[in-house]
C-alpha cells in the first residue's frame, strides 16, 4: 500500500512504546536486578518462564480493566500486580511483604528515565521531519507521568508539538476522546494527520476512528501487507519515503 496524496499530509503522531522507545535493561534485566538488591538470587531462564505465566495475566487484566491506562494509580496498581504475580513462584514461602516490596521496587525503575532508549531510527527520522519544516509533529501514548521527564532526558520533547498521555487526560488508546483531544491540541484536522503505532488494536484501529491515517509499525517483521488493512512499515525510517521526504 502507498499514502494517497502524501503532499497533503501536514499532522504526525507518534505512540512511544515500542515504537519509540524500548525498555534498557530489558524487562526481565530490570527483575533481576531489583531481586538482586533483597539477595533474591533468580535466573533469566526462572524470569522468562515466568514472564510468559505473567503475560496471560496481563491479557486477562487489560480484557476485564480497559481504561487501567487511563489513571496514573491504576496504572500504577496493575503493575505491582502483575510483578507479584511474575515473582511469586521464585518468593520463598510466598512472602507478601517482599513480594509487594520486589514489586514496588521494579515499578519504580520504569518510571526511572534512565529505563529507556530510542530505536535507532527514531532520531534520524524526527531530525529529517522536523527539518522538512512541513509538518506539526506529536505523541500520543499509554503512559504515566513519568513520560514527560523520560522524553525531557532523551531531548525528544523538543520535537513534539503536543504530548497526550492516557493517565493525564484521562482516556487510554483506542478512546475517540483520546485521539480527537490530539487532534485539538494540534490545530489540525484529522483528513490531514498520520498516527503511527506498533499495535493494531490500539494504535490503528484508534486512530481510524477518527479519521486518521493509520500507520502500522512492525519492528519485528511479522506481518506481511496482504495480513493488514493499513499502511505497513518494519522502520521508523519507512515513513520518509512513504511521505516523499528524502532521509
Amino acid at each position: 500500500m502507498h499514502l494517497e496524496q502524501p503532499q497533503a499530509i501536514r499532522t504526525i503522531f507518534f505512540d512511544v512504546g515500542f515504537t519509540l522507545l524500548y525498555s534498557s535493561p530489558s524487562d526481565l534485566e530490570i527483575c533481576q536486578q531489583v531481586c538482586r538488591r533483597v539477595d533474591l538470587h533468580v535466573s533469566q531462564e526462572e524470569l522468562a518462564k515466568q514472564s510468559t505465566q505473567a503475560e496471560e495475566f496481563f491479557l486477562r487484566y487489560m480484557r476485564a480493566n480497559p481504561h487501567v491506562w487511563a489513571s496514573d494509580s491504576a496504572i500504577r496498581e496493575f503493575w505491582i500486580l502483575y510483578y507479584i504475580q511474575m515473582l511469586r513462584p521464585l518468593v520463598l514461602k510466598h512472602d507478601e511483604r517482599l513480594l509487594y516490596e520486589l514489586a514496588q521496587m521494579i515499578t519504580h525503575e520504569y518510571d526511572s528515565h534512565t529505563s529507556w532508549q530510542m530505536y535507532a531510527n527514531v532520531l534520524p527520522t524526527l531530525r529529517a521531519l522536523h527539518a522538512s519544516k512541513k509538518y506539526t509533529l506529536g505523541a500520543i501514548s499509554d503512559w504515566s507521568p513519568a513520560l514527560g521527564p523520560i522524553l525531557q532526558r532523551l531531548q525528544l520533547n523538543t520535537y513534539f508539538d503536543c504530548l497526550l498521555i492516557s493517565s493525564v487526560t484521562g482516556h487510554a488508546k483506542p478512546s475517540t476522546i483520546l485521539y480527537e483531544t490530539a487532534l485539538e491540541r494540534a490545530n489540525t484536522v484529522a483528513d490531514y494527520a498520520i498516527h503511527v503505532g506498533d499495535s493494531y488494536t490500539l494504535d490503528v484501529l484508534g486512530a481510524r476512528a477518527v479519521g486518521m491515517i493509520p500507520v502500522l509499525l512492525d519492528r519485528k517483521h511479522q506481518i506481511k501487507q496482504d495480513q493488514v488493512d493499513c499502511l505497513l512499515i518494519h522502520s521508523l525510517s519507512e515513513l520518509l519515503p512513504l511521505l516523499e521526504i528524502e532521509g
